[in-house]
């Protein structure tokens, strides 16, 4: 049986407060950091830059999801992720019920087992 994924929607068409699935492209990915959350603690934070044919998108891993993305060239599928504006700036995260999978290798090899977590937060 086929696999089954839900509809991707193009960057273009990505609106703020609702969920939505994108396949794209690694353009940049910045160093993790970490920032002050408001429990007291900190929490590892690291953004980065996905593109597809319509437009670019940041998008922003938290905690154990920062090692998802690794380099530029990876090819990604979010599923169910969170769209917000942050600063007029449209920003894609896993939410409480995204996932994200990797869909080629940056060798330009297809992988053969996909990785896709779910997001913990």
């Amino acid at each position: 049986m086929p696999e089954s994924r839900p509809p991707a929607t193009y960057i273009s068409d990505l609106r703020p407060n609702r969920v939505a699935s994108i396949e794209a492209s690694v353009v940049s990915v910045e160093p993790t950091r970490e920032v002050a959350v408001g429990t007291g603690g900190s929490k590892k934070v690291r953004n980065v830059r996905l593109k597809d044919g319509t437009g670019e998108v940041v998008l922003v891993l938290w905690g154990n999801e920062v090692d998802l993305v690794q380099e530029e060239g990876q090819k990604v599928r979010i599923s169910e992720g969170w769209v917000k504006d942050y600063k007029g700036h449209l920003q894609i995260s896993l939410g409480r019920t995204g996932s994200l999978q990797s869909l080629v290798e940056p060798s330009g090899r297809r992988s053969r087992s996909p990785s896709s977590v779910r997001s913990t937060s």
